[in-house]
């Protein structure tokens, strides 16, 4: 009796998101509804939305966000999105591991109904998980923290003695122009552990995406520079060639500002 063959799960998979993609993408069409709108409406990233209609799936994440956002972006053109989203296959490996987690259960039988609840219990913390890295969180706190750069200013020459019978020559002396090193803002970042990051940079985003564990990163801005991760604990900020400080605790949403202002001194 010959045994059947294995499907490759990867091929498996990329072929029913090129087929629940192109359903999406035709109802879409047909409502006149762009994927900026779509992006704007279910807080899914523009460039993940491309990459599932595009079939994608080396510029998707794991297989559970792949289907909560097939079931977030079905739902939002008004298609049953569960129904949808359970097409799409997941491959879990729940081998049993004989020095971490192994616990004897003789009397305790694993049964389909036991996966299905742990299976909708994942979903359910994978979703939330990304609706916090993607949605701003009401309870974020938002630091400003501002230097002043003072100008530097000459000392006053002494006044040289006048003879009393020989008045000095008037001279006309051009005042030289001094020039004053704008002030930046130049923070440095170094990843303890994985987490998700957003760099803006005078108002304009420079980075965004998971950035891995070890990695060491430069920005400089002429204003402003804004940091915002989703493991705040893992990213180690040095600012301005100071001591390098956690953004925030390990698991924690975290977005701070750094700016830099430019003090006038009032003239004597």
């Amino acid at each position: 009796m010959n045994k059947p063959e294995k499907i490759d799960p990867q091929i498996e998979k990329r072929a029913k998101l090129e087929e629940i993609a192109t359903f999406l993408q035709q109802n879409r069409l047909e409502k006149n509804i762009s994927l900026e709108t779509i992006a704007q409406e279910t807080r899914i990233p523009l460039r993940l939305l491309k990459a599932m209609e595009a079939g994608n799936l080396a510029d998707l994440p794991e297989d559970v966000y792949i289907r909560a956002f097939i079931k977030q972006f079905a739902d939002y053109l008004g298609l049953a999105g569960d129904e949808l989203a359970s097409q799409f296959p997941i491959y879990t490996n729940f081998r049993q591991s004989k020095h971490y987690f192994w616990i004897p259960l003789p009397s305790f039988q694993l049964r389909p109904f036991h996966l299905y609840v742990f299976y909708i219990l994942l979903v359910f913390v994978s979703v939330r998980a990304i609706a916090n890295i993607v949605q701003p969180s009401n309870n974020l706190q938002v630091i400003q923290i501002e230097t002043e750069a003072k100008p530097k200013t000459k000392p006053t020459p002494p006044a040289k003695s006048v003879s009393p019978t020989k008045p000095p020559a008037s001279k006309t002396v051009a005042n030289k122009p001094t020039t004053e090193k704008t002030p930046s803002v130049t923070v440095e970042i170094k990843l303890e552990d994985q987490s998700w990051l957003k760099v803006v940079v005078d108002g304009k985003t420079e980075f965004e995406g998971i950035v891995s564990k070890g990695t060491e990163k430069t920005w400089v801005a002429n204003q402003q520079l804004t940091i915002r991760a989703g493991n705040a604990g893992a990213v180690l900020v040095a600012y301005n060639q100071q001591k390098a400080k956690q953004l925030g605790k390990i698991g924690q949403v975290q977005e701070v500002t750094y700016t830099t202002n430019k003090k006038k001194e009032p003239s004597s």
